[in-house]
């Protein structure tokens, strides 16, 4: 429960009296559009042709650029992921459409069908769990979210995938992630060093 319940549509979501005009609801719709935005601009602007239109053609960025692309893929899959669980539906947009394009409205099913895909195909070619630059995407990042999506498959889908959230699970611990002894120092400025944390808002107190 938050105490601060004059905050903006807080007391509204605390007592289940929100409607579509709350503020917190409305920010986070919003908000996790604009990811998707974002990831599909970054895409739009990296492709190929743009890069060779530019005049890139240093090989060592282009192979930067190549691992951005599939992080930026995974970051959008995560805003899908959002959608889908939030929601149970979003305007459906890739790097493909034109700028200001609307989407079709998909389905929980459509957008489980498009997180899945999106993420088994990028997977491979992102770095290995914990090696890539702190607060990047790399493959327990990944793991992570196919786990989410496979533990409630049953309610986005219809379709029981508790084995192959198990298999993503198991990937993820394989990678050394283990909890911390102490639950509170997850709340610290140090999750730079975390045994725990797999995709976190950056803090390390420097």
């Amino acid at each position: 429960m938050w105490s601060y319940e004059n905050d903006p549509g807080t007391k509204e979501l605390q007592r289940n009296i929100w409607t579509a005009s709350n503020p917190v609801i409305l920010g986070m719709y919003s908000r996790t559009m604009a990811e998707v935005a974002i990831a599909n601009d970054y895409l739009k602007q990296t492709s190929d042709d743009k890069l060779s239109s530019r005049g890139v053609t240093d090989p060592t960025l282009l192979g930067e650029i190549a691992l951005y692309r599939k992080e930026a893929r995974v970051l959008r899959a995560m805003a899908y992921y959002n959608m889908m669980d939030l929601f149970g539906k979003a305007a459906f947009v890739t790097e493909n459409d034109a700028v200001g394009t609307s989407g079709p409205e998909y389905n929980r099913t459509q957008l489980f069908n498009f997180i899945e895909s999106e993420l088994n195909d990028v997977l491979p070619g992102l770095k290995p769990a914990r090696t890539n630059e702190y607060g990047r995407v790399d493959q327990a990042v990944a793991h992570m979210i196919l786990a989410k999506i496979y533990l409630n498959s049953e309610v986005y889908t219809g379709n029981n995938r508790y084995a192959d959230c198990v298999t993503h699970c198991n990937a993820i611990i394989n990678a050394g992630y283990t909890l911390n002894a102490n639950y509170l120092n997850n709340f610290k400025a140090d999750n730079n060093t975390s045994s725990e944390m797999i995709f976190t808002l950056q803090s390390d107190g420097v």
